[in-house]
């Protein structure tokens, strides 16, 4: 075995892999690459390998690796103290958890930064640090570099801040659709894609081989009749609904759960549009709602067996006791829901399972009996089959079972009765799986990736899933280190078969995709112009200054803003409004449901009263259908009309209404480069008298006296170092000021030193209103008497 040597790379710990070797050079030559391989053929080396020759001609830059999840950032440190000849304290991970004073000292100090991508995404917005200073780049598991996930936001900030930073995307499994790995590479700025297959001539040698197999079963006659009531069911509401003009056909094979919630959508849009005018559209809705309800009951039956319909049987006559739910009344109220009921309770009494339990008990003895040293791997997407199973397998007493030691691995989120597992809890079940105390792991989605799971040597698929990414990475947890095995169950002539097929189609149709890409050159077409290198010029021309609400920090409307040329973003706890645009614009965002919510409470109101008596021109900006607004709660529509009238009116509060967080955005930006740009002014700090320093409170308190904007604040302060020492200068003192001339330095001494009386209007030496706006370094020729105003004059 040969071993790659390298300065940056300790002594025999890298095999040599001619493959990875080509993908680092590649990546070297073309620029920012997406890295497509399945599981296992060492991608995280490429990234150790793409390290050290980022380190070795770039000795002062730095290394970002960003992965999905705390396990993995902490498992990527590891394999770089493992690999690269560097000191091991130069090589660190950091989540959110980790304290902000911390993680500056971080971004200052570390050479390879191993982090989440929202803890980044988050000091990026805040403005901890910059990239400017990375020579890599690294997004794992890139797939997700889709939509609001913040592998977007840190792409865009790293091609504005850093266009010449090298990128590397890692993933198993882009998506089949070339319209979502299209998206990937534009979010990501990739220029090529480097496609390995197991396949591959070149990588054939470091494969583990896995054997997949499947096990198909049949269902017993009692879940076949529990099935045609439902099917049943569900045809009766397709008629009512094809009547209504909502479904183009009754046939239940054409209606998968996708269809249904688009036909849902629908209904819903239409509600909004015309619900007070058309009753049926209600009736509609519910049907529907009962369709999908019914339709995921069937799956149950189908796939889970009778212990998960049971409990979900119960939960809908629980709900449709209480009233909650109208679809929940008119199902358990159907006779074909009653039977179903009725037959599933008996089933459940008399401990009938689904005819996969007994096939995955025969699956995990066989392989114990064969390797007594296997780890297994159970997955189930759902959490009452995951706790069923692990029962189930644990109870066995056949012949070996004694070997059997099932636990379960679940999510954090906590799901009616049953509470989630932190990640303390999960890293502790990953130890004694990898210590032996437990050998079979029932999970769900949640070990599909984003975990350091332990290499197993077999993996069963209790159901079958559409997805071809969760199907590859499922199957990516076996074959590790030796040859491995994936066994799928599936249940005849149901969903389970549809969903195989379709996520073999997917995978065939993504590999596809990919090389016919690749052929085409067609990653660097697809990206748009506005975000080519050549876009981002270094901001040479005026700021534009947004101070932020904290809480509003990881707003979509926040990275939007984030984006704009020439904004700086200033994150401060903001004692009145969301966003503070100039000295006199506030601006109040609120989404539907908070205007709705905050209406209800009593706090909009209060809020209005703090913006009016604090800035002369406050605003509030309503995200969001309007029409919803009127469909929410149970809140008479007048009520909402006449708060609306109250704001314009009353509190003479103008309401814009913007569709989208970016809508929003663009309105902020508008609005405050129109009250910023060609001002020659900064943004005062009235934002509130909490959360700010000590010398913004001075400039604050300096800016109260007479004419005194921020920049003759600013002034002030750096030249006579305090207040106080402000108070007690002369007025020919004052004078030595730039821009504050005799007759401001008299006003400011008056407002100083003379004593207190509210009985009677002390007036201030001559000044011309019309020429207010350019008081500093004004001329003494005017004549006119103005008194002092509540607020000072803006430079």
């Amino acid at each position: 075995m040969s071993f790659i040597k390298h300065n940056l790379i300790k002594l025999d710990s890298v095999e040599a892999r001619l493959y990875q070797e080509v993908i680092v050079t590649r990546v070297v030559e073309k620029g920012n690459t997406l890295v497509v391989a399945p599981t296992a053929l060492g991608k995280t080396i490429v990234a150790v390998m793409l390290a050290a020759y980022v380190l070795e001609n770039k000795p002062n830059s730095k290394i970002l690796f960003l992965a999905p999840t705390k396990p993995l950032a902490v498992q990527h440190e590891k394999s770089f103290k493992k690999f690269l000849e560097i000191p091991e304290e130069r090589i660190i991970s950091m989540t959110g958890s980790t304290p902000a004073k911390q993680r500056e000292e971080i971004y200052k100090n570390k050479t390879i930064i191993n982090a989440t991508p929202q803890t980044i995404e988050n000091d990026l917005l805040s403005g901890r640090f910059s990239l400017k200073e990375f020579g890599l780049v690294i997004f794992d598991e890139a797939h997700r570099a889709v939509g609001d996930y913040a592998y977007v936001f840190v792409a865009l900030q790293l091609q504005k801040q850093n266009p010449n930073c090298l990128t590397l995307a890692l993933t198993a499994s882009p998506g089949s659709e070339a319209e979502h790995i299209q998206d990937v590479c534009r979010n990501l700025f990739i220029k090529n894609i480097e496609i390995k297959d197991a396949n591959d001539s070149d990588v054939k040698p470091y494969v583990n081989e896995i054997d997949i197999d499947w096990v198909k079963v049949d269902l017993p006659a009692d879940f076949i009749k529990i099935k045609k009531h439902l099917e049943e069911f569900q045809t009766s509401q397709l008629k009512v609904l094809k009547g209504l003009g909502f479904a183009v056909t009754e046939n239940r094979r054409y209606w998968n759960k996708f269809k249904l919630l688009e036909m849902q959508s629908n209904i819903r849009r239409r509600i909004i549009s015309h619900g007070k005018t058309q009753p049926s559209l209600f009736f509609a809705a519910s049907k529907c709602a009962a369709l999908l309800k019914v339709s995921h009951a069937e799956e149950l039956i189908e796939t889970q067996g009778i212990g998960a319909l049971n409990n979900y049987f119960d939960k809908l006559i629980e709900e449709a006791r209480i009233g909650k739910s109208k679809a929940a009344r008119a199902i358990t109220m159907d006779d074909n829901i009653k039977q179903a009921i009725a037959l599933t309770h008996k089933l459940f009494e008399e401990k009938v399972q689904h005819p996969k339990y007994a096939e995955l008990k025969k699956i995990v003895l066989r392989q114990l009996e064969a390797q007594p040293e296997s780890k297994i791997i159970v997955f189930n997407h759902y959490r009452d089959s995951i706790r069923e199973v692990v029962e189930f397998l644990n109870s066995a007493e056949e012949a070996g079972a004694e070997k059997i030691k099932a636990t379960k691995f679940i999510g954090q989120a906590t799901k009616g009765t049953e509470k989630g597992m932190n990640q303390k809890l999960q890293q502790e079940v990953l130890e004694e799986l990898r210590n032996g105390k437990h050998n079979i792991l029932v999970t769900s989605s949640v070990a599909e990736e984003g975990l350091d799971i332990p290499s197993v040597e077999l993996v069963v698929f209790f159901e079958p899933v559409p997805s071809e990414i969760r199907t590859i990475q499922r199957r990516g947890r076996t074959g590790r280190f030796g040859k491995g095995k994936a066994i799928i169950l599936m249940a005849k002539n149901t969903r389970d078969e549809a969903f195989y097929w379709t996520a073999r189609s997917k995978e065939r149709k993504m590999k596809e995709t990919l090389h016919e890409m690749k052929k085409a050159e067609a990653v660097t077409s697809a990206m748009p112009a506005q975000t080519l290198l050549s876009t981002f010029t270094e901001n040479k021309g005026e700021q534009i200054i947004i101070f932020v609400d904290s809480r509003e920090q990881a707003s979509t409307v926040n990275k939007e803003l984030f984006g704009k040329e020439k904004v700086k973003i200033i994150m401060k706890p903001l004692d009145i409004g969301d966003y503070v645009l100039s000295k006199d614009v506030c601006v109040e965002r609120k989404t539907i449901d908070d205007f709705v919510n905050s209406m209800v409470d009593g706090r909009l109101f209060a809020q209005l009263m703090n913006m009016r008596q604090n800035y002369a021109k406050p605003m509030i900006i309503i995200e969001g259908n309007m029409q919803d607004m009127f469909t929410l709660r149970n809140i008479h529509r007048n009520s909402i009309i006449g708060a609306l009238t109250s704001i314009a009116l009353d509190y003479q509060v103008p309401v814009l209404n913007t569709k989208t967080p970016a809508e929003t955005a663009e309105y902020l930006y508008v609005i405050a480069k129109r009250e910023q740009i060609g001002q020659d002014k900064e943004v005062r700090l009235r934002v509130g008298r909490k959360g700010l320093t000590l010398s913004e409170q001075q400039r604050f308190i300096t800016e109260g006296l007479p004419l005194v904007g921020p920049l003759l604040a600013k002034g002030l302060l750096e030249k006579f170092g305090s207040i106080k020492a402000i108070a007690n200068a002369s007025e020919k003192e004052l004078q030595n000021v730039e821009n504050l001339g005799k007759k401001k330095a008299r006003m400011i001494k008056k407002v100083l030193e003379e004593k207190y009386d509210d009985n009677k209007t002390i007036y201030l030496e001559p000044q011309d209103t019309e020429n207010s706006e350019n008081t500093e370094g004004a001329g003494e020729e005017n004549n006119e008497e103005v008194i002092i105003d509540e607020e000072p004059v803006d430079e």
